[in-house]
């Protein structure tokens, strides 16, 4: 992983890093983009100047790190940002951003089921993390298994992709009882806004796989054809991709 990450201009990922903080200070684009699993297609590279609380305690102290920044974090991404980061026990100036806790660096995760969305639609994207974090070990179900349920009984309309990140796992690793035809497909993780017939757009997230044929036609601005269940709307939502996406 590490001469891999060379290759890509971005520095490796810290292993068994001790969670803290870390301030922003300064951003220099390097105008490149890297995909790979753990940060999503063009991941925009970045140089951090940080600002790192010891995670033991003690005065702050300075760190560099060039990382691809996972297109759902870039706007949280600007000087003054107070971050969750990883601190490599064994060279304290080798760190890296935490996603799981990028914006929430308290580390209080979000609780299933409770997602907060601004005015604008936009979800907390520390929330976001939390969930990624919570699909991928598998204490929160995807729809890979209930879509066709939830699309049976569901309320249909439709939603357009706000934002899209892929987890770096499959159905078959995420829930190996799945249907057999989806386990190779990828799981993502989307925000999205939906409507339906007779009511104002409403934002929701929720994890869901991806047909292989399908992830080129995944990018925000897509609409989706969905069927929700209304009394968990901002999370109970079902892509169905025999009509997605929908023309413009």
């Amino acid at each position: 992983m590490g001469l891999f990450s060379k290759l890509m201009g971005v520095d490796s990922e810290v292993k068994n890093g001790t969670p803290s903080v870390a301030v922003i200070q300064s951003i220099t684009d390097t105008g490149t983009t890297v995909t790979m699993p753990s940060v999503g297609p063009d991941a925009p590279v970045y140089k951090l100047g940080l600002l790192v609380t010891p995670p033991g305690g003690g005065a702050p102290y300075e760190a560099e790190s060039k990382q691809a920044i996972p297109r759902l974090f870039v706007p949280m991404t600007l000087p003054g940002a107070r971050i969750g980061v990883l601190v490599d026990p064994k060279n304290p100036q080798h760190v890296a951003p935490d996603w799981q806790n990028f914006n929430n660096p308290a580390g209080t995760a979000a609780a299933a089921g409770e997602v907060d969305f601004d005015a604008a639609g936009n979800p907390d994207l520390g929330q976001v993390a939390a969930l990624a974090s919570q699909v991928r070990s598998g204490a929160m179900p995807t729809h890979s298994g209930s879509a066709a349920q939830l699309l049976a009984t569901g309320t249909h309309g439709t939603a357009v992709i706000t934002s899209a990140m892929p987890l770096g796992k499959t159905v078959g690793q995420v829930n190996p009882a799945a249907d057999p035809a989806t386990l190779n497909d990828p799981v993502w993780v989307f925000t999205v806004e939906v409507t339906l017939a007779g009511q104002a757009p409403f934002p929701a997230m929720f994890g869901h796989r991806v047909p292989i044929d399908k992830l080129a036609v995944v990018a925000p601005g897509v609409t989706l054809s969905v069927a929700v269940n209304e009394a968990d709307k901002n999370q109970e939502v079902a892509i169905d991709w025999t009509r997605s996406p929908l023309a413009g």
